[in-house]
């Protein structure tokens, strides 16, 4: 039987991860083991064991021809990975052994530990990127084969810092419920019932970006984000807005969030692409000429379930269309505001009701 050996930190897996390993399964007909670092040699630490394994697991469990060896997590010090190998190659003494490896890690094979013991026990694999040079030299040298498919260009520090959401819905949940990563760092900007808000309001933009066939990571990060600045005090508000947005001094200090937002995000969480940082910038007020990421983090923050009043027809008619959605919540909410004698009569939401409403 072909075992394929894949070794890294899983902090956390994401969806490159999958990928490679989907590809390596499909092309080499063999079992994916996912053998999960203590610490990944290039790094100084890592996420408790506990938890990485619990993600690990959730991620793998629904794929036929995957499995977990715990082998390095079991030894008192991270082990190299010819020790690794040579794990395996006494536990399998009969089976074809495939190790598995990015093509920036091919490229720096022969700076590893003992490269030619890991090469003469096991067959090096890397997954070939077509936009970057591979080392023919270490790939002559080690007898490397390539491995080729698409390729989904992530790294686990990216989930880490919130600059993606790339990882299965599974591991997702998991990193909210047990306050992991940028969830504890979104957490410390605000309430815990605020951070709730943003919760549900970033799953329900995940969800309808998802159904329509958009980028759900955007509309994910934005929804989590979108209050960050809710935490402000109003002089401090007050104070970063004179310095910051005076161009929007007259919009009323209900919305000043909005606009400090967009700044936390790109100071704080280096955010810098604009669909995210103007969604969160105009999700209060909306205004003329929105994009689709704009409309749809306006809605879901107006519409989410937590909100005290039944959505769900709301919600259904962003589900069924986005844009004709986006109408019906920018109706409901317009007339909720002149029932209810909410100030409205800024700039921003004139222009966004007249170009939508008419």
């Amino acid at each position: 039987m072909n075992r394929i050996i894949f070794g890294g930190g899983f902090d956390p897996i994401h969806l490159g991860h999958i990928n490679m390993a989907l590809v390596a399964r499909d092309t080499l007909k063999g079992e994916v083991i996912f053998v999960p670092a203590k610490v990944a040699i290039w790094k100084e630490e890592s996420i408790d064991e506990e938890h990485k394994l619990a993600m690990l697991r959730l991620a793998v469990s629904k794929y036929e021809g995957f499995s977990i060896d715990t082998f390095e997590l079991e030894q008192k010090e991270q082990p190299r990975s010819y020790q690794t190998v040579a794990y395996f190659k006494k536990k399998y003494p009969r089976d074809k052994l495939f190790f598995l490896i990015g093509q920036d890690q091919a490229n720096a094979f022969n700076q590893w530990l003992n490269p030619e013991k890991i090469a003469k026990e096991a067959q090096i694999v890397y997954y070939k990127r077509p936009k970057f040079i591979v080392n023919q030299e270490n790939v002559d040298r080690f007898k490397m084969i390539a491995l080729e498919g698409p390729v989904v260009d992530i790294a686990s520090s990216d989930v880490r810092a919130l600059k993606s959401v790339a990882v299965p819905e599974e591991v997702l949940n998991y990193i909210e419920e047990n306050n992991l990563y940028f969830i504890s760092k979104v957490r410390s900007y605000i309430k815990e019932s605020r951070f709730n808000h943003s919760l549900s309001v970033a799953h329900l933009a995940y969800r309808l970006a998802k159904k329509h066939q958009l980028d759900y990571q955007k509309a994910y990060i934005a929804g989590i984000l979108h209050d960050l600045a809710k935490g402000i005090d109003k002089d401090e508000s007050l104070a970063m807005m004179k310095q910051l947005y005076p161009e929007f001094l007259d919009i009323g200090a209900y919305a000043y969030h909005q606009f400090l937002g967009e700044t936390l995000v790109k100071r704080d969480f280096n955010i810098q692409d604009e669909e995210i940082l103007n969604a969160i910038k105009y999700h209060t007020t909306g205004r003329a000429n929105m994009c689709w990421l704009e409309k749809l983090i306006y809605a879901a923050d107006k519409i989410e379930p937590s909100r005290p009043f039944d959505s769900s027809d709301l919600i259904a008619a962003m589900e069924e269309d986005l844009n004709g959605g986006f109408l019906t919540v920018l109706k409901a909410n317009y007339d909720y505001l002149k029932e209810h004698h909410k100030a409205i009569d800024n700039r921003l939401s004139d222009e966004c009701f007249k170009q939508y409403l008419g």
